[in-house]
């Protein structure tokens, strides 16, 4: 993702709350990281992209592969939107999102040697991802009353520029043609071992009646990260979503200084982080309105 404006007390639920397994979360974030940088083209893209599906189709009650090719820079690039869906004949829909690619060039790495090399997206990637995938087994044990689809949008980093970017969820927002959306999140750098997740600008503008529901079901399993404050205005795929008429939000903590370098590891990113967010949209999943 990129900023658009600048290119650049609560105690903590149990461990093992069996609601949300945050530690199985977290072993999903280092599996994806297992896979290397996952730039679409590259092997270790192709790869994770199997080990997703293969997961979600364990816990889904459909699974569909959205295949496009693009072209941002003259060759074509494949890239794939991974999307499962629980109960799919609910008689609402929600959306949960996050994007499985990882970053092609390391552009803000303090050492100039290092830019032109993949991150491995440990927070920017594979900590939303982990999230959804946890969020999946929950809702195989306990299946939701309204439906539900986890999208893993593909292509969201690419660049080098934002026009080259958000390239899945573009796609996937321009080609939508399911039930009308009732609410939706992005999942997205929020892994951060000292996480604090403010109300992120165009989400406030264009969905606040989503923010107030997600901020409150925060409030109420003791999420102390998402703080009750507006945040920076960030370009990311909820902005495509939005422009579709679909009320999408961003659940993201932009403060991260390991951000497009190298050193966006998992040694950076923590379970209890992992649980917070987990176990709020699992709350706010709960909430009929």
């Amino acid at each position: 993702m990129t900023a658009a404006l600048a290119v650049h007390c609560f105690p903590t639920v149990a461990a093992d709350s069996p609601a949300f397994n945050q530690d199985r979360a977290y072993s999903d974030l280092i599996r994806q990281c297992e896979f290397g940088p996952r730039v679409p083209g590259t092997a270790g893209h192709a790869l994770c992209g199997r080990w997703l599906a293969d997961e979600l189709y364990r816990y889904a009650d459909e699974v569909r592969l959205q295949r496009l090719t693009v072209a941002p820079h003259g060759t074509p690039l494949p890239l794939v939107n991974i999307i499962a869906t629980f109960n799919p004949q609910g008689n609402s829909h929600v959306i949960l999102a996050a994007h499985w690619d990882t970053r092609p060039t390391a552009d803000c790495d303090p050492n100039p040697e290092n830019r032109d090399k993949a991150i491995l997206g440990a927070n920017d990637g594979a900590s939303g991802v982990a999230i959804l995938l946890e969020v999946a087994r929950t809702l195989k044990r306990s299946p939701p009353k309204q439906r539900v689809s986890i999208v893993l949008f593909d292509g969201e980093d690419y660049g080098p520029t934002p026009k080259d970017m958000f390239l899945g969820s573009r796609y996937f927002a321009q080609h939508y043609t399911g039930p009308p959306v009732e609410w939706a999140v992005l999942l997205d750098m929020v892994g951060d071992r000292d996480l604090r997740i403010p109300k992120e600008r165009f989400s406030l503008d264009h969905a606040p009646h989503v923010v107030d529901r997600v901020w409150s079901a925060a409030r109420r399993v003791s999420a102390a990260a998402f703080v009750n404050k507006p945040g920076k205005a960030v370009l990311d795929d909820h902005v495509f979503l939005q422009r579709q008429g679909i009320p999408c939000i961003d659940v993201i903590d932009f403060d991260y200084p390991y951000w497009h370098t190298l050193a966006d590891t998992p040694d950076k990113c923590a379970p209890n982080s992992l649980g917070q967010v987990g176990r709020a949209v699992l709350a706010a999943l709960d909430e009929h309105s």
